[in-house]
């Protein structure tokens, strides 16, 4: 059934439930949920909801369907369902819930096509999110220590383009790998445009997922590239722990999470290079004609962008006040409206689903914003919005007429080890007080990203600005 006949028999069903008994007929009589769903093979008052975690469900019979909050999410072979509304079949249904991590309770309507309706609740305790930050830092660790065991420690530091740099090369081949490994076609896009093929201008990682339509792309990326030695406004780092492969460990571990999913539109995952050269990577592959660069043929719907991360609310600084928490979308023409779809959906995503505070402020403000709407927001923790900032690789894109998301955490005065030899995991510890709180944080941004990037791809609004 497509979203609209959804949406109209949703609609009539509820219309329906307040009048059933009220024309001289007997109360409906309640099933035992157990004979038409099931979860994780068990009836659904045996069942656990395990927090972030993936649970199996089946639906019997076309006059059920079920429903559910807007952070317990509905898939049905690999497709989210936005209206959060799975109906029964002649065949047994199919599918999976995801919750988030900061869900407090699972609730699950059982609506019959008599219109009756009966909640059930899941019982739900703690589980080991599909993306969390215990992970992310233990691959971070691996990928920012240097030892005698390539088992233990990678050493994929001083991935600084130029001249050339063998580290580069080897982390990016090492970035290669974890996709080809989770079954994506994955590809190094090099392109050298000035004719010394030993100092490229760009080697970018592209991972490539075949979607449902073939007229439209969409994607995601970070950089793995690092400020080089003597870059301003630091002189360089070795390890870029919070620049940027704090952002580049996200996106691997999205691609596993998202390896069993299906998206709308071909969706690439990338990793750039030279952005700190000048977006250079991104660049090159949204301008570039070759068989896996940007396809010229199909629409460009949206692409989020990962840069620099962790170092941001729910974190706290030493003063006690917490860490500014950036994300914005655009384009954003006009102030004084709302210019794309995706800033719902962004919106959505951390207020509705993921419950942050809208309106937290510190006494006093951050170091330096948004474009557009600093002077309102320069106090403002949770800094979410529709904006015109850049210094990213999403520009690349929001140029060609792409709606974009751009996650950023402190920068400038609000942490300035950016760019410079501090930039290391241990300082990022340190300055949030604990791998804990880090781990938090981290854990936040991720979901709120991969949340962005599922609803966005099933949103059919989103589309390019020029289309």
């Amino acid at each position: 059934m497509n979203r609209i006949g959804s949406a109209l028999l949703l609609t009539t069903i509820f219309l329906l439930a307040p009048l059933s008994g009220c024309f001289g007929e007997d109360e409906v009589e309640m099933i035992d949920p157990a004979s038409v769903l099931q979860i994780d093979f068990l009836n659904p008052s045996d069942a656990s909801i395990k927090a972030g975690e993936w649970h199996d469900f089946t639906l019997e019979g076309e006059e059920w369907a079920i429903s559910t909050e807007s952070d317990v999410l509905l898939f049905v072979d690999g497709n989210y369902d936005i209206d959060h509304m799975v109906f029964g079949g002649k065949e047994t249904v199919k599918g999976m819930i995801l919750t988030t991590p900061y869900v407090t309770n699972v609730n699950i309507t059982l609506i019959g096509s008599d219109g009756s309706s009966q909640v059930i609740s899941v019982p739900l305790t703690n589980g080991t999110p599909i993306v969390n930050g215990e992970e992310w830092f233990t691959k971070m660790e691996f990928i920012t220590s240097v030892c005698g065991d390539s088992s233990k420690c990678g050493g994929y530091v001083n991935r600084w383009m130029g001249s050339p740099n063998p580290a580069f090369e080897r982390g990016a081949a090492y970035f290669q790998g974890h996709f080809e490994g989770l079954g994506y076609e994955t590809h190094i896009l090099r392109v050298v445009d000035h004719g010394n093929i030993a100092e490229p201008e760009s080697l970018n990682v592209i991972a490539w997922k075949e979607g449902r339509r073939d007229d439209c792309v969409q994607g995601m990326g970070g950089h793995m590239d690092i400020a080089p030695p003597g870059g301003p406004p630091g002189g360089g780092t070795y390890e870029g722990a919070y620049d940027n492969t704090a952002g580049t460990v996200s996106m691997m571990l999205f691609a596993r999470a998202f390896v069993d999913l299906t998206f709308e539109c071909d969706t690439f995952l990338a990793l750039w290079s030279s952005e700190e050269e000048g977006l250079r990577g991104s660049n090159a592959f949204a301008n570039n004609d070759c068989d896996y660069c940007l396809p010229k043929d199909k629409e460009l719907e949206f692409y989020i962008n990962m840069d620099m991360m962790g170092m941001s609310w729910p974190a706290h600084k030493s003063n006690g006040d917490p860490f500014p928490y950036h994300a914005w979308s655009g384009p954003d023409f006009d102030p004084e409206v709302q210019d794309v779809e995706i800033t719902n959906v962004l919106d959505k995503v951390h207020f509705d689903i993921l419950k942050a505070p809208r309106n937290l402020t510190i006494d006093g403000s951050y170091g330096a914003g948004c474009d557009q709407h600093w002077d309102e927001h320069n106090n403002l923790v949770l800094d979410v919005h529709e904006d015109t900032f850049g210094r990213s690789d999403h520009v690349t894109f929001r140029d060609l007429g792409a709606q974009t998301i751009f996650h950023l955490g402190a920068y400038d005065e609000d942490y300035d080890a950016y760019h410079s030899p501090s930039d290391t995991l241990d300082n990022m510890v340190a300055e949030v007080g604990g791998q804990e709180e880090l781990e938090k944080s981290m854990e936040f941004v991720m979901w709120a990203a991969m949340l962005e990037f599922i609803i966005a791809d099933k949103t059919d609004e989103i589309r390019n600005t020029a289309a």
